[in-house]
């Protein structure tokens, strides 16, 4: 998991900063983890990350 999380560390966030409210790490383990969950609608995933 330490070695996932690292290798995110080299993506490149290409948002505007002003709006970033999440850092781009936490939403993609959040994604990650809500599909081995089984959870497809973004609004369930929203449901999940909180």
């Amino acid at each position: 998991m330490n070695e996932l999380l690292e290798w995110m560390e080299y993506i490149e966030d290409k948002r505007q900063q002003t709006t970033v409210r999440h850092k781009l790490k936490n939403i993609i383990v959040t994604v990650l983890f809500a599909t081995l969950a089984n959870v497809y609608d973004w609004v369930e995933k929203e449901y999940f990350a909180h």
